[in-house]
């Protein structure tokens, strides 16, 4: 079993997958005005990945509209039946060789894709583990809201070609925030149109990981972030002992099927339903 993968983790007392099965939205009256945007990009994987977050979402916050946004063919097949979840279908504009990022090519835009007028986005890779509770009142004040990364300044930033991280230092110094994009809110507005602008643009200079672009964005753009607690975008090594809303397991995890059994260990009613809707596509 990988590990962490088996663990009691900091979460509310029903939060485990066995404790109730995914809720099934009918009668409920849900708020078009707020929303979460998922993505899934590419492969199956990515697909069955982006679907077990999702109805996990769901699953805690059943009347939250949900979209999900792809390019890949064919998901008009997908059986999301009482659900609340809606599909769009996107085709990145991306230079060759850059295929395997077309997920970030989404990212950096979403402020024009989210039909929300307040909108969460969430990764495939993360697990939501108890309501979202109070996170949507930091927008009162500011118009985007992040969560640090465990590694919290740009000049910690490890992920990333060295080229990219000797361009970012030259232009923010090593000091700045580093921001994990795993997890982002954002209430539409000129200041998060404008940040998004910004963070496509300079995704836009390498085409592969989105985190140091968006430090610089944020450094442009001027926008004023919300750095959200810790326990809205968490890596599993850092969760023992706390009450976490949201699990990230990051790190290559959705390609090698780690991920599905992470997510199964938690909330195993939540995989069983994804994978039992993902028959109905004609996918291998």
């Amino acid at each position: 079993m990988e590990e962490w993968e088996g663990q009691q983790l900091g979460v509310s007392p029903n939060s485990k997958g066995s404790a109730r099965q995914p809720e099934r939205i009918h009668n409920t009256t849900m708020d078009a005005n707020r929303g979460a945007v998922f993505c899934a990009t590419g492969s199956f994987n990515y697909l069955e990945a982006a679907l077990i977050s999702s109805l996990a979402l769901r699953r805690h916050e059943p009347t939250l509209p949900i979209t999900l946004l792809s390019n890949i063919a064919g998901l008009e097949a997908l059986d999301l039946e009482g659900t609340g979840i809606a599909v769009r279908q996107i085709a990145p504009e991306l230079s060759p060789g850059s295929e395997a990022f077309a997920s970030r090519w989404i990212k950096t835009q979403l402020a024009s894709l989210s039909p929300y007028r307040v909108s969460l986005y969430v990764d495939a890779d993360m697990l939501t583990m108890q309501p979202l509770g109070q996170l949507w009142q930091a927008l009162d004040q500011f118009p985007i809201g992040l969560v640090p990364d465990r590694l919290p300044l740009v000049s910690q930033c490890d992920h990333v070609d060295a080229e990219e991280k000797v361009m970012t230092l030259a232009t923010l110094g090593g000091d700045a925030t580093h921001f994990n994009s795993g997890l982002i809110l954002w209430r539409s507005s000129e200041e998060a149109h404008n940040l998004f602008a910004h963070w496509h643009q300079q995704w836009c200079h390498f085409e592969r990981h989105d985190q140091l672009a968006l430090a610089r964005a944020i450094h442009r753009s001027g926008v004023n972030v919300k750095s959200l607690p810790s326990s809205y975008n968490t890596s599993p090594r850092d969760a023992r002992g706390r009450s976490v809303h949201l699990l990230h397991r990051w790190g290559g995890t959705v390609s090698r099927g780690i991920f599905r059994r992470f997510a199964a260990a938690h909330q195993p009613a939540v995989v069983a339903e994804a994978q039992r809707r993902l028959q109905s596509l004609p996918i291998p």
